[in-house]
């Protein structure tokens, strides 16, 4: 690992884990569509998230969002790690997730312009 994280794997078991860290995606871009859509129309009230992965991803889930049906906890913590990572979906504002737009790497962004 890198350093950071840790995981087990059981012997003779087969690996059914889900690698948030992954750079791979294996997501349809459909749901990559449809996530983009609703972090660029997500209300105020709802647009801070908590800045860690799994926190996210559990209110996310909670939410009951119709392009997160359907996918355990582990691959939505991998939507988010993609979301921040590759996608430019989600940012950090003062240590909280938020629509790209809103986060801090945006306004750099937009000041080295």
């Amino acid at each position: 690992e890198d350093g950071r994280e840790y995981s087990v794997l059981l012997v003779n078991q087969p690996y059914s884990f889900v690698d948030v860290s992954s750079p791979c995606d294996p997501y349809s871009p459909e749901m990559w569509v449809q996530a983009a859509a609703y972090f660029d129309n997500v209300n105020e009230e709802h647009m801070m998230l908590p800045g860690g992965r799994y926190a996210c991803a559990r209110v996310l889930a909670s939410r009951r969002l119709p392009f997160l049906a359907g996918h355990s906890l582990g691959q939505i913590c991998h939507i988010v790690q993609l979301a921040i990572s590759q996608k430019r979906i989600l940012g950090y504002l003062d240590g909280q997730l938020v629509p790209y737009w809103a986060s801090e790497e945006w306004v750099k962004e937009q000041c080295a312009m």
